[in-house]
């Protein structure tokens, strides 16, 4: 064998060019298969076989000219608002799972050979999923028949909250005693089997007997012949006799209970006074037990922070005892994440498995949660506290009693043991418990990260006031305020102990911050991790220094809630030590609550958000510094090190590159030709969809896609002036998503034959859609710099009108202080219009866009945080709409403008040119810049904008 491959090297050391002969021949067998971009046939026969509520299960056959080169296959498939694809191995059957019931899919595969060429793709198939069972209705009443000698029984009953297409039928189950259960499927009129008000006779009971009556509610089959029965009721039971509906025998009961109540009365009036007597004779003749009743009374005024009942791991101060080869450098951390992330997520894999073996062999005491009085009060069976490092309430507690129970437990965070409390999401019947734990633990910050209501399932309770005052147990919770963001909540609490007794010059109760993030999606992780980090900042943040832990509380108070204490504590560790060490962490704090971090997409969630925060380090810039901020003076290699280092911010602002499936719409055959340039087109995720027309490919498409905003996801939608074959798609958009505000940002005069004039020019002239028509009312000006239209879309079917106003500025976006009036009128008018987007236009549908979003969202943060997170926002609107910052100067226009909205219009802001200028100075050039206005900035001292470097 090594004389072999001795020969072998000798002859290619001997004749180089055999090695190309050889790497030349083998190319040319290898692009036989795959010679082109599209070198196969579609895949054929693409067949379902087999639906149900929630999966479709598709098979396809190899292209007709075979098989050879075929590395793998994806399949697309779409509902009407998102896309999905899925890379599968060279495999003809594959099962498609978590659909939602009674949905319509589209369905197509492409084969893959390799160096990314691909086959055409296969026919589309729609497919829709099958119903799945109503969720549970709610008996309102269940009573004896009267006049049936005790036989039947009367029932009432609600239509389910939670079904699809149609609740058919209804099947009542009642049982005895004995658990003879009879079932009744009940038919009801087609007008009324939805409505709330169904009832039914059941008939031919037993006397003298207790039955137990439940409901569930069904729906037929959309794809068989099948009845898909639901979640049934809460069980009612009702005893029936005989003389149930006598109205003597009734009154002679009611008469002995009355007689009884009397007597049971009486004796308590005489025992009660007795007992005061016996307190008041004890009280005179004892004052220490004055004493000792004060001192309990003002405990409760006051609670102490009983630190000696609060436990710790031997381990708490983990950060160290770290292990050194988990340890990673803030350098070093990127290469640890692209290592991780090699041959499919490999090195994720194996370190998760590892933290879960660990897990499964703890041997950890749970014996509390599994208590008869203890399990009603955990929202799921497997998720339970450990016993050494659960939080047990104090107030009222009486030894040797249960009472002290929560499934709640400490955890701990960077060099702070117990910084965490992690728990589940509120049952109706812990609310009382969740505000004593609150309230003893000197608790101000609550992070909540979960709806109450996901997917149809109830996650969490709702445990606070939604106005007004509300008192649990002893505990009185007043909603203060209640701010609503785009990604998240923050709700203001005043809490108090309505035992307390307030002290002088000391504030009655505190306050308390709630912190709701509202937009983790019910399955998997988010989108981006920018808004997620940007929610920890704050929400941790706000926390005081000699503050109680944090509450941290998901549905379960695992998944989600280990994911938001891996990354607060990370972040705290990266800025102190300039380390990273998660493996070490969650190893350790799964030791205290079971599941943290529950799933491995979390695991690697939580890695590509760091990365993102390593090369974001993005700063928020203070209102009350930025006047100073923005003057300060820069010497020349600062202005250097400056232009070197917004460069860099600059390529990670605009880092993401979509892939092709994130384009599938934008780039079918049919759509291509309504896009006025492919350099901006919706991605799949946050393009805007219109109402399709049957039968027609690509109605649902129009080049627009959704922006965030300060308040709201959709707060803004952009897109590019219409075109001829796209003028009706437009007004389709703003009557499908109620969008009343129109600002254009196009200079038509620029190339008056493409940009159009896509309204109707007067009162007489009206646009005419299928479903709707669109009519002037009026044109006006404000000043001489802008010009308004107001227009109305009114329905063809009935007499619903939805009034319009297209905003248009003469101006370019680049001329700031018109720019800045141009947000304050819309924001004026828009005002009356809360319900739906600002739709904003520009040629493209790109940077002028943006940045008038952008510059319209920072101004409310501004002026609702005192602080701008530019970075985070540019970042996020990339990402939405790839390509809107063509280039550095756009993204530095957002800074110039900045300084203008704070108040600093007075500053020698860095021209848009001088950009360049910069760029001289760090390559080496010292000499004076010389601005466009002709005054010279001398290198020992220059007025710029000093940009705080993420």
């Amino acid at each position: 064998m090594w004389i072999a491959t001795w020969c072998l090297g000798f002859v290619l050391f001997s004749c180089p060019n055999c090695l190309y002969v050889c790497i030349g021949r083998a190319a040319a067998q290898n692009k036989t298969s795959c010679d082109s971009q599209i070198t196969k046939s579609k895949p054929q026969n693409l067949t379902v076989a087999n639906v149900t509520s929630r999966s479709i299960t598709i098979t396809w056959l190899a292209p007709k000219d075979g098989e050879d080169g075929i590395t793998n296959y994806t399949l697309y498939y779409s509902d009407d608002n998102n896309t999905y694809a899925k890379l599968l191995a060279n495999t003809h059957i594959y099962t498609i799972t978590d659909l939602i019931p009674f949905t319509k899919y589209q369905v197509h595969v492409v084969a893959k050979c390799e160096q990314f060429i691909k086959s055409e793709s296969s026919d589309t198939i729609i497919q829709y999923t099958d119903v799945d069972g109503p969720g549970p209705p709610i008996i309102t009443n269940a009573t004896c028949v009267p006049g049936t000698n005790g036989t039947s029984i009367f029932l009432q009953w609600t239509t389910p909250q939670l079904f699809y297409k149609s609740v058919d039928e209804y099947i009542i189950y009642v049982s005895d005693t004995s658990d003879v259960v009879k079932n009744f499927n009940i038919s009801l009129p087609k007008d009324s089997i939805n409505s709330n008000h169904n009832q039914y006779i059941v008939q031919n009971l037993t006397d003298n007997t207790l039955y137990e009556l439940k409901i569930n509610g069904a729906t037929n089959s959309f794809l068989g012949d099948n009845l898909i029965e639901g979640q049934p009721s809460e069980p009612r039971s009702v005893y029936l006799h005989k003389d149930c509906d006598n109205d003597n025998t009734s009154k002679n009961n009611h008469n002995l209970i009355e007689n009884t109540k009397s007597l049971l009365i009486g004796l308590c009036c005489v025992l009660g006074l007795l007992f005061i007597v016996a307190v008041v004779l004890f009280w005179q003749c004892h004052p220490v037990c004055r004493v000792y009743f004060h001192a309990a009374y003002y405990y409760l005024e006051d609670p102490p922070f009983v630190s000696h009942t609060v436990p710790t791991l031997p381990n708490s101060d983990w950060w160290k005892h770290k292990q050194e080869s988990h340890v990673v450098t803030v350098d070093g951390f990127a290469r640890h994440v692209a290592n991780l992330h090699v041959d499919g997520d490999i090195g994720f894999s194996k370190e998760y498995e590892i933290i879960q073996e660990e897990s499964m062999n703890f041997d950890f005491s749970t014996e509390s949660s599994q208590l008869p009085e203890n399990k009603s009060k955990n929202r799921y069976l497997n998720i339970v506290p450990y016993d050494h490092s659960r939080v047990k309430l104090h107030i009222n507690n009486i030894p040797g009693n249960h009472f002290d129970y929560i499934n709640a437990n400490y955890i701990d965070g960077f060099e702070k043991a117990n910084a965490y409390i992690g728990t589940q999401g509120p049952l109706p019947s812990t609310i009382i418990d969740f505000w004593q734990m609150v309230w003893e633990q000197h608790v101000h910050v609550i992070v909540m990260i979960t709806n109450l209501v996901e997917r149809g399932r109830r996650k969490c309770d709702l445990y606070w006031p939604n106005e007004g005052i509300e008192t649990y147990g002893f505990i009185q919770v007043k909603l203060l305020k209640e701010e609503l963001m785009a990604m998240y909540t923050v709700r203001t609490f005043q809490v108090h102990h309505t035992r307390a007794k307030k002290k002088k010059n000391m504030p009655l109760g505190r306050t308390i911050y709630q912190y709701h993030y509202t937009n983790w999606p019910d399955h998997g992780t988010p989108d981006h991790p920018l808004p997620i980090l940007s929610f920890v900042n704050k929400s941790a943040g706000a926390n005081p220094a000699d503050a109680g832990p944090i509450v941290v509380h998901c549905s379960a108070g695992v998944g989600r809630t280990g994911t938001y204490i891996v990354l607060d504590t990370m972040l705290k560790q990266i800025k102190s030590e300039k380390e990273v060490n998660i493996f070490d962490f969650l190893k350790h704090i799964r030791q205290q609550r079971n599941f943290l971090v529950q799933t491995e997409e979390q695991y690697i969630f939580i890695h590509d958000a760091l990365l993102e925060a390593i090369n974001c380090m993005y700063s928020s810039i203070n209102k009350k510094t930025l006047k100073s901020y923005l003057q300060t003076d820069i010497a020349d290699c600062k202005i250097a090190s400056f232009a070197s280092d917004f460069e860099k911010h600059y390529k990670m602002i605009t880092s993401f590159v979509p892939q092709e499936y994130l384009l599938l719409s934008a780039n079918k055959p049919f759509n291509r030709n309504k896009n006025r340039s492919q350099e901006f087109i919706p991605v799949e995720n946050s393009r805007v969809h219109l109402t399709p027309k049957p039968g027609i490919e690509g109605s649902d498409y129009i080049n627009a896609s959704w922006i965030i905003g300060f308040k709201r996801l959709g707060e803004f939608i952009v897109t590019q002036h219409p075109l001829e074959n796209t003028v009706l798609d437009f007004w389709q958009m703003l009557w499908d998503h109620n969008a009343q505000t129109v600002v254009i940002l196009t200079d038509m005069s620029e190339d008056t034959d493409s940009l159009i004039k896509f309204w109707p020019m007067d009162s007489d002239t009206t646009l005419d859609s299928d479903n709707f028509k669109v009519k002037s009312v009026q044109e006006d000006k404000i000043g001489d710099d802008y010009e308004t239209r107001d227009l109305v879309i009114q329905s063809v079917q009935d007499d619903f009108m939805l009034p319009v106003r297209l905003i248009h500025s003469k101006y370019s976006v680049r001329e700031l202080s018109s720019l800045i009036k141009l947000l304050e009128i819309v924001q004026m008018w828009h005002l009356e219009y809360q319900n739906g987007p600002i739709v904003v236009v520009d040629k493209f549908g790109g940077t002028e866009a943006a940045i008038f979003c952008c510059l319209t969202t920072i101004g409310k943060q501004l002026q609702h945080e005192n602080v701008v997170d530019i970075s985070l926002y540019a970042k996020l609107y990339h990402n939405q709409r790839p390509g809107i910052w063509k280039d550095i100067e756009n993204y530095l226009l957002l800074y110039r403008a900045l300084e203008l909205m704070s108040g600093g219009s007075c500053f020698n802001v860095l021209p848009s040119t001088s950009i360049t200028s910069i760029n001289n100075v760090a390559n080496g050039s010292h000499s004076s810049l010389t601005l466009p206005n002709g005054n010279a900035l001398s290198p020992n001292k220059q007025n710029g904008v000093l940009i705080s470097q993420s």
